[in-house]
């Protein structure tokens, strides 16, 4: 159930999308959204806050807080990801990823250069190495996060790289829980397959392996019924 901050922030968040509210309007003061809501002011302001975060909206000191100008940069912002997506599920955000990695590795599979193969070789050289029982294995998350970005890489279109980068910092906490609870041996033998594809230039087997890869994450995650939302807290360390 959404908690009355949450309703508070879809509300604003509907009116500037509906153009009820527009760049530079003045939004209701702390205390009439009080009254308004019928709540605290600290409900009001955790609403506000997020906006905030998300340059959505704006405060002048002694004036107020207003709806801010369209600023596409704020979409390349990691940080911006990591708020919009703090709450999400983990299988939906998985889900959501197989179909940007399958289209980034077909891409890489026809597009791919000499250099990626050299540096997708390297990140799979570096999780083989750091096969090992230590909890958190940062090392392997960190090189199976760059393997995935090579690819984007691969790709050559720059917005599949905006696209991974965006969700790194997201996924990054997320990558150590599961490798953690489903082990690192399947993973690394998975991206052996998807690298050869790679190299073979064959973007239907990549797109193969990649969904495979991610298909069987999920599965696995929904078996061990394990907590899917990532945890604010412990992904900010």
């Amino acid at each position: 159930m959404s908690s009355i901050s949450d309703l508070i922030y879809e509300d604003i968040e509907s009116q500037i999308i509906n153009g009820e509210l527009k760049p530079g309007d003045k939004l209701p003061s702390e205390n009439e959204l009080c009254e308004k809501w019928n709540t605290s002011r600290i409900s009001v302001r955790q609403s506000l806050e997020r906006l905030i975060s998300l340059r959505v909206l704006y405060k002048a000191q002694g004036k107020g807080t207003f709806v801010s100008e369209p600023d596409p940069s704020i979409f390349l912002n990691p940080l911006i990801s990591f708020l919009m997506f703090r709450d999400e599920n983990i299988i939906d955000i998985l889900q959501f990823r197989s179909i940007i990695e399958v289209g980034n590795v077909r891409l890489c599979a026809i597009n791919r250069s000499v250099e990626n193969l050299k540096n997708l070789k390297k990140y799979i050289r570096i999780m083989d190495e750091n096969n090992i029982d230590k909890v958190p294995n940062r090392i392997f998350a960190e090189a199976d996060l760059d393997f995935h970005m090579e690819i984007a890489r691969g790709s050559n279109n720059p917005l599949n790289v905006k696209t991974n980068e965006m969700f790194r910092h997201v996924m990054r906490k997320h990558q150590i829980n599961v490798n953690e609870k489903l082990g690192l041996s399947s993973s690394i033998k998975e991206h052996k397959n998807i690298y050869t594809a790679i190299e073979e230039k064959n973007p239907e087997l990549a797109a193969h392996f990649m969904q495979s890869h991610i298909s069987r994450t999920i599965e696995d995650i929904k078996k061990l019924n394990v907590d899917t939302y990532i945890d604010l807290e412990n992904l900010a360390k």
